[in-house]
């Protein structure tokens, strides 16, 4: 086995290159803004497919959408939330897509409202019976 060593590349003035950063910021921020837009694609199937018929086998196939949806959107959460990360609007659209996907779950796989429980909010919220 021989011993390689790793030669930096350099530019035509002899000096090695940089913006190594920025470059990994403007990928990273290319992968967010695909993940965000798997979210909103999200939105639509909800649209054409629970709206409607909420059947128990596309509620199941929309759990696991947003398990995997909300998977990612943790890693992607973690590494936005360093002190030292230096994109805030990329950090913000993590943050409001993740909430988006809890709000979602909440709204197609939360508790569902007794009769008797509608009757008394709508009653405390519009004196309505």
């Amino acid at each position: 086995m021989t011993s390689q060593t790793v030669t930096p590349a350099v530019t035509e003035r002899g000096t090695p290159p940089v913006g190594v950063a920025a470059r990994l910021v403007r990928y990273f921020k290319a992968q967010v803004e695909d993940w965000y837009d798997e979210c909103r694609q999200l939105a639509r199937w909800e649209d054409e497919h629970l709206v409607d018929d909420p059947r128990p086998e596309r509620l199941a196939e929309h759990a696991r959408l947003l398990d995997e949806l909300e998977g990612v959107g943790r890693w992607l959460f973690q590494a936005t939330q360093s002190a030292d990360f230096p994109d805030r609007s990329t950090a913000d659209l993590v943050s409001m897509a993740l909430q988006d996907l809890k709000d979602a779950r909440a709204m197609w796989h939360g508790r569902k409202l007794s009769e008797e429980r509608k009757a008394e909010i709508l009653k405390a919220c519009f004196n309505e019976s």
